[in-house]
Formats: structure tokens, C-alpha cells, sequence
């Protein structure tokens, strides 16, 4: 009897001390939240500045987005070239916000350094400027890109609609195969809204319509073209890749043409100054010598 009482009391008490341990691991795990919420509401105090004037910005601009019509069709701008870029993680009013304190930013930097109105309203404009250049120069690059890859694409979805696939499954071949590319994420998205139940018709309009680009355009068009009238689609495909291939050997060749009249504006003004300088530099301090 005495050794059930002495098991009965060791199991309470064991029972009790794992509640004990149990409650004390709580409350660390609470004190240890609560210190990384402290810790981090301070850091956000730190960097409250800029991040609540850019807020106060942003928030003014989308409340007066609908009552100046000007403004909505500036913002319209801004989302297709967010679009293009592939950027969509930003918001219009955000860009605007940028600009406006880039603008005020260097407006204020001239203004304390060289102390004339005129230079800082350059610097205002060239400050709200180059968020919009930043955007244009990402979605000029990564056309480029898209276009440079185009007429490969095409070939492969051509040999793999030759070999029986369809044209989803050739563009599942090619991404399979290729190397990351804007292009192979726009494919990911045409395949993603197949898949999720939209028709090819109505997800190659939608792409057409997010890169604005005119070959992508036209393969889309053919490619619909093709499905609606019953051709050959390896043979379309095959024929508008070679198309492509002809366009970008000509473009490069007009850009090649092109050089030596784009070299006379860096020639003329920064290689033959400092080539006469090299030149007649000696005989005109031997000449002030004498």
C-alpha cells in the first residue's frame, strides 16, 4: 500500500512539475514576442519619416485620381508602362508620389548649393523625370528581350505542333527547355489562364494587349487566325518565325547603317577637341613661352 501511495505522489508530482515547465515555456515564448514586437514597432519609428510622407503622398493622390481627368489618363499611362515592365508590384500613385519627392529632393539639393531658381526648377523637372525613365528603360530593355527571343520560340512550338502536340503543350515544351526570359513568363501566364478554364483565344488577346508589342501581335493573330479557319499551325508558325528572323536582320542592318551618322555629334564634340588639343597643345605654350 505505502509503495502505491509513494507512485501516486511521484506521478502528481511529476504531473505538476510538467505544468510548472509548461507555464514558464509560455510565458518565455510571450515575453520573447512581445520584446521582437517592440523591437520592431521602434525600428518602424526610426524610418517613420520618409515612409509617412511618401504615405501622406500617395494617399492624396488617389483621392484626387477621379476629380482631375487629366490626371486619371496620366495614371492609365503609368499602369500600361508598369505593365510593360513588368513591374506590377507598384502602384501608379506610388510612381507619382516617387516623382513628386525626387522632384522636391533635388529642387531643394540645387537650390542650397547654387542658390539660383532657375538651375532648381531644371532639377525639379529632371527629378520627377526619372522615375518615368527608370520605367521606360525596363520596359524598352525587356521588349528588346522579348523580341530577340521571339523567332526561337517559334520554331520550337512549330517542330513540336509538327511532331502531333498541340500549341499549349509545344509552349510547355519550349519552357521546359529554355532559359529564364520575359518571354517564357508571359507563356507561363497564357498556360496558367488555359489551364484555370480561359480559351487560347481569349488569354493570347489578353497578352497582346498587356505587352503592346506588334510581332507578339501578330503571332497571336495568326495563331487565332490559323485555329479559326482550320490551317496548318506548325506552318504558320514556321513561316512568322522567318518572318521575324528577316525583320531583326534588317533592323540590324539599318542600325549598323545608321553608326557613322550617330558618331558625328561624339566626334565633333568630345574626339576632336582633344585630339587638336594633343596636337597643337605644345606649340601653343612653346609659342606663349616666347
Amino acid at each position: 500500500m505505502t509503495f502505491f501511495l509513494l507512485l501516486a505522489c511521484a506521478l502528481c508530482l511529476g504531473l505538476s512539475f510538467g505544468r510548472m515547465v509548461e507555464w514558464t515555456w509560455t510565458k518565455v515564448a510571450q515575453h520573447r514576442q512581445t520584446q521582437r514586437i517592440k523591437t520592431a514597432l521602434s525600428q518602424r519609428k526610426k524610418a517613420l519619416p520618409f515612409q509617412s510622407v511618401l504615405v501622406l503622398v500617395e494617399n492624396f493622390l488617389t483621392g484626387v485620381q477621379d476629380r482631375i481627368p487629366k490626371l486619371k489618363s496620366y495614371y492609365e499611362w503609368i499602369a500600361s508602362l508598369l505593365k510593360r515592365s513588368d513591374r506590377e508590384e507598384f502602384q501608379p500613385h506610388q510612381i507619382l508620389g516617387y516623382q513628386i519627392l525626387a522632384g522636391v529632393g533635388s529642387f531643394l539639393l540645387l537650390h542650397l548649393l547654387l542658390g539660383t531658381f532657375s538651375i532648381s526648377f531644371t532639377g525639379l523637372a529632371l527629378g520627377a523625370a526619372v522615375p518615368i525613365l527608370w520605367l521606360r528603360d525596363l520596359a524598352v530593355k525587356r521588349e528588346r528581350r522579348i523580341l530577340r527571343e521571339l523567332p526561337n520560340a517559334l520554331e520550337v512550338v512549330s517542330l513540336c505542333c509538327e511532331a502531333g502536340l498541340t500549341v499549349e503543350q509545344g509552349i510547355d515544351q519550349y519552357l521546359k527547355n529554355a532559359r529564364p526570359n520575359p518571354l517564357g513568363s508571359e507563356f507561363s501566364g497564357l498556360l496558367e489562364q488555359t489551364r484555370s478554364g480561359s480559351s487560347r483565344k481569349a488569354a493570347l488577346e489578353m497578352a497582346a494587349q498587356r505587352l503592346q508589342l506588334t510581332d507578339f501581335s501578330l503571332f497571336t493573330t495568326s495563331l487565332i487566325h490559323a485555329e479559326k479557319f482550320g490551317t496548318g499551325v506548325s506552318k504558320t508558325l514556321r513561316q512568322l518565325s522567318l518572318t521575324l528572323r528577316d525583320k531583326q536582320t534588317q533592323m540590324a542592318e539599318k542600325a549598323v547603317q545608321e553608326l557613322p551618322v550617330k558618331m558625328i555629334l561624339p566626334l565633333v564634340f568630345f574626339i576632336m577637341p582633344v585630339t587638336f588639343l594633343i596636337i597643337f597643345g605644345p606649340v601653343f605654350l612653346q609659342f606663349l613661352g616666347k
